[in-house]
């Protein structure tokens, strides 16, 4: 089976391109093309995803738009005289007449260049047309650095108003309810994003990012992993000769330093950013448990917990580009991390046995904290052909990281007299190597059709050594054997996959795709002497099919395969007793799981001024993955994760933008799904609606300033073995510009006339009843300082490696 794993993926790849010469060696049924490609009159630069409008007597007849290298190619049925009108945001309309002669199949035009629009950029802002909201194929798009009430915060914000998405108070980061996602930077793998999502967006600010892409369906391209979908974060880069940028935040919940630097020359391209960041959570929370014997309640536990901490951590990340001809790009890129996230806390605990005996109380205090650091280095080289869309790129990466995430835990009584303490050090190390590469090959300049194919390894190499000490009263710390030990843990990964594309007549667009991907586990606890190890196969369909209607409307209908796999903290079985009554724990035995999902999306843009994208959507996971809680006979709950059952969705998304005057913007989102949970195993059918919506709105005002106001709310969202309760949002922020010297002044309030924000957790099974009562604290008053300097900022491609197959481990 090992030859298999080497073999397999490489099997794939040959067939194929062996198909390409078959297919290629067709003949291309007669027709004609136009081509061209659209440059920044001022800065040479392309112009991505302008629209290219044919016309013939006043009528349009087809529209498509350029890509990232400003090209693009519009398929005619006739020969004959055309009107060809060019849109883009920030530029001036262009339009010209093109003559396509009966014996030339493809017109080839000059350079266009797109002249910047006559209005300044204040007046561009108050009409609207530095537009929230994009629609791509196969994707929204959140342009997050139009958004000025996210001055001074962070990543997790930015995607906490962004399109289909949803984030917790605690920065959990949801896809039409569920967490199974891939968060991506810049197209690639991030070991910081993999190992902790909450705690990576918290890191980022979000003065660095330009824009989000939610990919709901993603194609055989993707890594398999991730059942909900894939998010790519694009942050900011370069800039005309020298230019940065340099935000200061003040708040009673944060502090942050953000520089960011960018410079090229003629052939080359260096970015770098920084990220100083000190982030305060304040919580606390009131719970009760009560155990039942014979349907009988038997045993209460009540706690209350009270934690505020803050967070130290930093950032920096860097990338340069050379480019050597026009032809060729090799980029190299480095992210280091380093951060401590503690979890402090104070905690009174109640527990009785219900049948006259007296209570045990004690107080307890905990002191822990997450240490970490790490480091992402990538490699990439990417060679274009002289065929139009021919070329072949190579990535390689390299991620080392380590943590340590110690507890110290005492328990005294209310004399003040030491019970019981206990210390947990677990270290962690992580080692990944990832080499990748793709081809993309038109089988004709036209570029009707085109083939994109891929391999990819994946080695990943994980220790977790933990050491439990641990005594009653006022004795020493002695070792508990059966608490300590070393657990290691490898997983490869080895990936083909293959995609055809047809951009079809009358606006029609397909695609299908497979991906094999070939996964070996192997772990091993050396003190327990306990070996686990398994492989699998995985054949991932992917398919869409689009039309562009007319200029107004657009349709596509989507249908893939996802798959999830456990990580070495799903899987560790290192228990974490910092709460004696409530232990969490990983579980060795816990299997992938793969879902199913489908959806169809209508896109309605009759102005620049308005969009809407509707989708509904279904998706179907056999044997999830799911978070699971017991008790025992003393009263103790363990929480793991567990293949416990099917997990159904069913929903609509609406995300809708409207520029309403010259000074008023909005733009929302609503989802709305239908739950379905069912375990034969623990014979529990749990089903249930939640919805999620949010509002943004924008308000231009004269002499450089603007308003704008946020709320969001989610109504009781259904689980495996309860449910939690309704949450809310809101937050309002005022931006004072000066654009003499580049200056900006933001003042943000969030929550400002919540002291803290509620929200029951339940857990309700035949063996207990649980009640989780949390106050969020996160009223915060926000003061951002950002200063930009230097030349126009200039977008470069980057080639980064995509590893969207980590489950990370969400906060909580």
């Amino acid at each position: 089976m090992r030859l298999s794993f080497l073999l397999t993926p490489a099997l794939v790849a040959i067939l194929s391109l062996a198909g390409i010469e078959s297919i290629a060696q067709k003949k291309q049924k007669a027709g004609y093309s136009v081509k061209g490609k659209i440059l920044d009159a001022t800065a040479n630069q392309p112009v991505a995803y302008a629209t290219i409008t044919v016309l013939q007597q006043d009528s349009a007849i087809t529209t498509t738009y350029s890509n990232e290298e400003g090209l693009f190619t519009v398929e005619l049925e006739a020969f004959g005289s055309y009107r060809i009108e060019i849109t883009s945001v920030g530029y001036e309309i262009r339009t010209f007449d093109a003559i396509v002669q009966e014996n030339n199949a493809v017109t080839v035009l000059e350079n266009i260049l797109l002249v910047k629009s006559a209005k300044s950029l204040e007046e561009i802002s108050v009409i609207g047309r530095r537009k929230l909201i994009d629609l791509r194929p196969g994707m929204l798009i959140y342009n997050a650095e139009n958004d000025l009430s996210l001055k001074g915060g962070t990543a997790a914000d930015v995607l906490r108003k962004a399109p289909v998405l949803n984030v917790d108070a605690q920065g959990n980061v949801s896809m039409r309810g569920s967490r199974n996602l891939k968060i991506l930077i810049n197209g690639k793998y991030s070991g910081q994003v993999a190992r902790n999502p909450a705690d990576a967006l918290n890191m980022m600010p979000a003065n660095n990012i330009r824009s989000v892409e939610v990919i709901t369906t993603p194609s055989a391209k993707y890594d398999a992993e991730g059942a909900a979908g894939v998010i790519n974060i694009i942050t900011k880069k370069g800039g005309q000769q020298f230019s940065g940028a340099l935000e200061l935040t003040a708040s009673n919940m944060e502090q942050a330093i953000n520089p960011r630097i960018g410079a090229n020359g003629d052939k080359w391209n260096l970015n770098i950013h920084g990220h100083a960041h000190r982030l305060r959570f304040k919580e606390a929370y009131q719970s009760s448990r009560t155990q039942y014997q014979n349907s009988i309640p038997a045993m209460l536990l009540k706690q209350e917990m009270n934690k505020d901490n803050s967070a130290p951590h930093g950032n920096m990340d860097m990338a340069f580009t050379y480019t050597p001809d026009s032809s060729s790009e090799v980029s190299v890129g480095a992210n280091l991390w380093v951060g401590k996230w503690p979890d402090n806390y104070a905690m009174f605990t109640s527990f009785q046995v219900l049948n006259g005996g007296l209570p045990q109380e004690y107080n307890q205090s905990t002191a822990a904290a997450n240490q970490y650091m790490g480091a992402d280095l990538n490699v990439a080289f990417n060679k274009k052909f002289q065929k139009p869309g021919h070329e072949v790129t190579l990535l390689a990466q390299f991620s080392p990281n380590k943590a340590k995430s110690p507890y110290r835990m005492v328990q005294w009584d209310e004399h003040h007299n030491k019970l019981y303490s206990e210390n947990n050090d677990n270290r962690d190390n992580n080692r990944e190597w990832t080499f990748q590469a793709d081809y993309l090959y038109p089988f004709s300049d036209r570029g009707v059709f085109s083939l994109e194919s891929g391999l990819k390894m994946i080695l990943r190499n994980a220790t977790s050594r933990y050491y439990v000490t641990a005594s009653s009263g006022d004795n020493e710390l002695a070792p508990i054997p059966d608490r300590s030990d070393l657990f290691s843990y490898s997983q490869h990964v080895g990936a083909a996959y293959s995609m055809l594309k047809a951009n079809l007549k009358k606006n029609w667009y397909a695609e299908a795709g497979v991906r094999l991907e070939q996964t070996f586990f192997d772990g091993n606890i050396r003190d327990a002497d306990t070996h686990f190890k398994n492989e699998f196969i995985n054949f991932i369909p992917t398919a869409t099919i689009s039309r562009k209607v007319n200029d107004d409307q657009t349709f596509s209908l989507s249908y893939t395969e996802r798959l999830t796999r456990p990580y070495i903290w799903d899987l560790n079985p290192n228990k974490k007793t910092s709460d004696p009554k409530n232990i969490t724990v990983g579980n060795p035995d816990l299997k992938p799981e793969i879902a199913h999902q489908a959806e169809f999306t209508y896109g309605f843009y009759p102005t620049s001024n308005f969009f809407l994208n509707s989708a509904i959507f279904w998706k179907q996971t056999n044997n999830a993955m799911l978070t699971f809680t017991s008790t025992d006979a003393a009263g103790v709950a363990t929480t793991t994760k567990q293949n416990l059952a099917v997990y159904k969705t069913y929903g609509l998304n609406l995300s809708a933008m409207a520029t309403i005057n010259l000074w008023w913007s909005a733009n929302g989102n609503i989802n709305i799904e239908y739950l379905d949970f069912n375990s034969n195993a623990l014979d529990i059918l749990n089903r249930g609606w939640g919805t999620h919506l949010n509002l943004n709105s924008t308000f231009k005002l004269p002499s450089n300033y603007t308003i704008q106001a946020f709320g969001e709310y989610n109504t009781r969202k259904i689980k495996l073995q309860g449910y939690e309760t309704s949450r809310y949002l809101y937050s309002v922020s005022g931006k004072k510009e000066f654009p003499a010297k580049k200056i900006a002044l933001t003042l943000a309030l969030l929550n400002p006339f919540s002291g803290y924000l509620p929200q029951t957790e339940v857990i309700q099974t035949t063996d207990f009843f649980y009640e989780l009562n949390n106050r969020y604290y996160n009223r915060a008053f926000k003061l951002t300082l950002n200063w930009e300097f230097g030349g126009i900022t200039r977008q470069q491609k980057s080639r980064r490696i995509r590893n969207e197959d980590v489950k990370g481990l969400p906060r909580g």
